[in-house]
């Protein structure tokens, strides 16, 4: 029998394994993504033996014979938590929570744990520092147990022996948790992979639903293995700018509900605070000022009314300069370039600044429109029509197009007592 190597090395991207070290690797082309871990099968190879033996059949379940159960669904009494999720946590599921440093996530999860009654794996941080978080956000202390540990297999002792006393856990962070199974150092894609997969069978084989929190890389994916993502059931994103107030729930992955719904929370004193629709309003004034326009974005399935404020200015650099916050660099560099091609904007010799309220990023491309218009009002001087919106996708060659949800849209506008207008080619906005 071949000889088994005691090391092997693991793609960090996308999880697949290799006998040799490669440059680049072969599944999902990453250059220099192949890390050296420890082959935890070299010590368990052997002679197989030739002998058979009965196999025992086991965890054989039949779908018309499982009734579902009341308490499958559990509900946070977070109104946006639940509505991403979408009616609340599943038992037994797995959720991989994942933002920025500084975000709120320990914040959000911390005032999860306050409604229903849950355990706190600290990874991070000590009891002393959780406690003094549970009584800034004013929860009751007795609904939360915290283990200060980073032992996998010591948590599966206290689940065991807790006997469903809890209805979730949380995991803070699955980047500093380790298992005796697998060697090198917490955070390695072989202890990540090997954690997650031991976190997964415990919660499928207690029925408690787990969140991991997981880390981002500086380019804001999360960090580990691509297959961290595929092992879990839901994927949670929390984002917005630290410098707002606004935070944005979004999800990419969830088996058992929708990935269309995002739920949005206000940082305060006291902790995260939900935000009804009817709350969100990042419109400044009730009129138009230069260099702003208004538009309605969707944030899943949710039309939410934001204002864009451009600065046009002549530069004396020999480069001008290009300054987008909340809006992508490349989609703002081409709407530059289109507003200065068919608007005959002489951007080349001219500084640009956009800026979103409310620290909301821009992912949806009906913000077109309102980003050429509120650069055209700046160069001009000229405030837009009052109480005009913008919705558009803007083409390259200036023809703006309709975009999902524009009954949705419309309807916003309307209830906060503004018109959406309707435009078919930016140099309509002469006119405005």
């Amino acid at each position: 029998m071949a000889k088994v190597k005691e090391t092997m090395f693991v793609c960090t991207n996308c999880g697949n394994e290799f006998n040799k070290w490669m440059g680049q690797c072969s599944f999902c082309k990453e250059w220099n993504s192949l890390k050296e871990v420890k082959n935890n099968l070299s010590k368990k190879a052997g002679t197989r033996s030739a002998r058979t033996e009965k196999i025992e059949v086991r965890n054989l379940a039949k779908l018309d014979e499982n009734k579902e159960r009341n308490n499958e669904i559990i509900s946070t009494t977070i109104g946006e938590f639940d509505r991403v999720l979408g009616k609340g946590i599943v038992r037994g599921s797995v959720v991989l929570f994942s933002g920025e440093p500084g975000i709120g996530k320990s914040t959000l999860l911390t005032q999860l744990l306050g409604k229903v009654r849950g355990l706190y794996v600290a990874g991070e941080e000590s009891p002393e520092q959780i406690n003094l978080r549970v009584k800034r956000l004013g929860l009751n202390a007795k609904n939360i147990d915290v283990l200060a540990s980073n032992s996998i297999e010591e948590l599966g002792e206290v689940l065991d022996r807790a006997n469903n006393v809890f209805n979730i856990v949380v995991v803070d962070s699955i980047q500093v948790m380790s298992t005796e199974n697998v060697g090198g150092a917490a955070g390695s894609p072989g202890q990540i992979r090997e954690s997650t997969f031991r976190l997964v069978e415990m919660a499928k084989r207690l029925g408690v639903a787990i969140f991991v929190v997981g880390h981002v890389t500086k380019e804001g994916d999360i960090a580990g293995p691509k297959l961290l993502e595929h092992m879990v059931d839901t994927v949670l994103y929390f984002e917005g700018e630290r410098n707002g107030d606004l935070r944005i729930l979004r999800t990419t992955k969830n088996r058992f509900g929708p990935t269309d719904e995002v739920g949005v929370f206000r940082m305060e004193e006291g902790g995260l605070k939900e935000v009804r629709g009817d709350e969100i309003n990042l419109v400044s004034g009730g009129e138009n000022t230069v260099g702003s326009a208004v538009t309605v974005v969707l944030n899943g399935n949710r039309p939410m009314m934001i204002e864009i404020q451009a600065l046009v200015v002549e530069s004396f650099a020999p480069m001008p300069k290009r300054v987008f916050s909340g809006v992508d660099y490349n989609r703002g560099q081409l709407l530059v370039a289109v507003t200065q091609k068919v608007l005959g904007i002489p951007l080349y010799k001219y500084d640009v600044f956009i800026a979103v309220s409310g620290g909301i990023r821009l992912d949806d491309t009906g913000a077109d429109l309102a980003v050429v218009a509120a650069m055209w009002s700046s160069y001009k001087e000229k405030a837009l029509t009052k109480n005009s919106v913008l919705v558009g996708e803007v083409s390259l060659l200036g023809v703006v197009k309709k975009v999902r949800g524009w009954e949705k849209r419309q309807k916003e506008a309307q209830g906060l007592g503004r018109r959406l207008i309707d435009i078919g080619n930016v140099l309509e906005l002469k006119n405005l």
